[in-house]
């Protein structure tokens, strides 16, 4: 029998897995640590800058309005996830009818080029170089996870593939503004050089290794049948808010705040907590059943936690309070893109499409809500927080609708 253009050579499930990403003998092969380090390295891509767009909008430090500087930082925060949105569904709709592994190596070499000459260019050409880098980080991550689905043998290794290369996006997020700083340090023309140095490098090695091309076997989805068109978008829903909740606190770290006012090393150093709190959300699920077992439960706590952070956050009145602030919207948001993304895919045959839409929704909140900061007066920034903490609310009490347990815990008989 031959499933998507892959041999299945009996019963599978305990037997050594192909030498292309899959597990054997309980080891990771070399293939699938290069894909978490191309996770890791598209998402320092997009922290990395963060901390330096004050400086990179407004190098003569006054010669632009606060109103215009502010515009042009939230702009720029914002067209790299407006990139992605438009970009991921039709990177997975290729990648289901193509060699999916051309474009991911593809996308690594393009993201380090358009990452090198940060500093070195004008405005215009900032907002060029963005643009790119959203388009090519729109394809390594959802293809990423349509990697690890192809080599995973069922749904518990696939959870638990998932969490790992979440948790190296995540990782990519702490170590962005950390790698940034340093290679400030060395080239402060073209602070984010050594970064795309490296990304570069992982693209190189993701030629040398062997990937899957297809599933090996594709996955026995069991009882847990794909989501109904309603509980798609209930879910693509939870990923808008959980992206645009983040991404509205990390663009109000960036222009100006009346209670606290933070330098580049300080911004750098939220960012990186912020990164934390998603590692270690990745950390906790990896070593918990909780994404197979109770999905429910887990999105309904973080939900509630994510609103509780976004309706703190604008009354924040020191640095203590919004490092925790931070560490918990990183955790919940982290969370949320997890589960969403775990149950997004459902069972059967992975989808390519279906991923990049998980990812480009998870783009449309990072991409509207610095918008919406960008476009509301200074005053009433804290009403985006406001309003997508009580979005968040109101999909929590719309979660029933999106899973039923039944549907969703396997049964131990």
């Amino acid at each position: 029998m031959v499933i998507r253009g892959w041999p299945l050579e009996g019963s599978t499930a305990n037997a050594p897995r192909d030498k292309a990403g899959s597990q054997a003998n309980g080891r990771w092969p070399a293939s699938f640590f290069v894909l978490l380090l191309a996770a890791a390295a598209a998402s320092a891509g997009q922290t990395a800058i963060l901390a330096f767009l004050p400086a990179l909008v407004d190098p003569a430090r006054g010669a632009l309005s606060s109103s215009a500087h502010d515009f042009h930082v939230a702009s720029l925060t914002a067209v790299h996830p407006l990139a992605a949105l438009l970009a991921a569904p039709l990177w997975g709709w290729i990648a289901d009818r193509v060699d999916y592994r051309a474009m991911l190596r593809a996308a690594l070499v393009i993201l380090a080029l358009v990452t090198a000459p940060i500093g070195l260019v004008g405005l215009p050409e900032l907002y060029a170089l963005r643009l790119v880098a959203g388009m090519a980080s729109a394809a390594i991550i959802p293809l990423g996870l349509l990697c690890a689905s192809f080599a995973a043998s069922g749904r518990a290794d696939q959870a638990r593939r998932f969490t790992l290369l979440t948790a190296f996006v995540f990782l990519g997020d702490l170590a962005g503004p950390l790698v940034a700083e340093v290679s400030a340090a060395i080239l402060p023309r073209a602070p984010l050089m050594i970064l795309a140095l490296g990304i570069g490098a992982v693209g190189a090695a993701l030629c040398a290794v062997r990937l899957p091309r297809w599933c090996a076997p594709c996955i026995d989805g069991g009882d847990l049948p794909a989501p109904t068109l309603g509980a798609t978008l209930i879910l693509l829903f939870i990923t808008i808010v959980a992206g645009g909740g983040l991404a509205a606190m990390h663009v109000n770290l960036l222009v100006t705040r009346s209670a606290i006012s933070l330098s580049r090393e300080e911004i750098a150093w939220m960012l990186s907590l912020c990164g934390l709190g998603m590692l270690a959300a990745q950390i906790f699920h990896a070593k918990l059943d909780w994404l197979v077992t109770v999905p429910r439960r887990l999105a309904g706590l973080t939900l509630g936690l994510l609103a509780v952070a976004l309706f703190m956050f604008p009354v924040a009145a020191s640095m203590a309070e919004l490092s925790g602030i931070i560490v918990a919207a990183g955790w919940s948001s982290a969370t949320l893109r997890l589960v969403t993304s775990f149950w997004i895919s459902g069972g059967g045959a992975p989808s390519g499409v279906k991923l990049g839409f998980q990812h480009s929704a998870a783009s449309i909140g990072q991409a509207l809500a610095p918008l919406a900061i960008a476009i509301v007066a200074p005053g009433a920034q804290p009403l985006v927080l406001w309003g997508i903490g009580g979005l968040s609310l109101a999909l929590l009490v719309s979660l029933p609708l999106a899973c039923r347990p039944p549907a969703i815990v396997k049964s131990s008989a």
